[in-house]
């Protein structure tokens, strides 16, 4: 073989081999991403149902006060 082609050869497996390592980076850093838009959606249902419950308190107390008492 020509060393053109020994060199070619030599090339596309070296852009093979990289590029199989860049797409393995990508898919770590995509799946950490993903971890993280898990977790702040669970926060975010948690802090969501929490403030319901605030909510409701706040309802339930304001409905206990005798009308026209505004707080002055």
């Amino acid at each position: 073989m020509s060393n053109e082609i020994v060199t070619m050869l030599g090339v596309g497996a070296t852009l093979l081999a990289s590029g199989g390592t860049f797409a393995l980076f990508l898919f770590r850093l995509f799946a950490r991403l993903e971890d993280k838009v898990d977790g702040l959606a669970r926060d975010h249902q948690a802090l969501a149902r929490e403030f319901s419950e605030f909510r409701g308190e706040v309802r339930a107390r304001l409905s206990d006060l005798p009308a026209g008492s505004a707080a002055r």
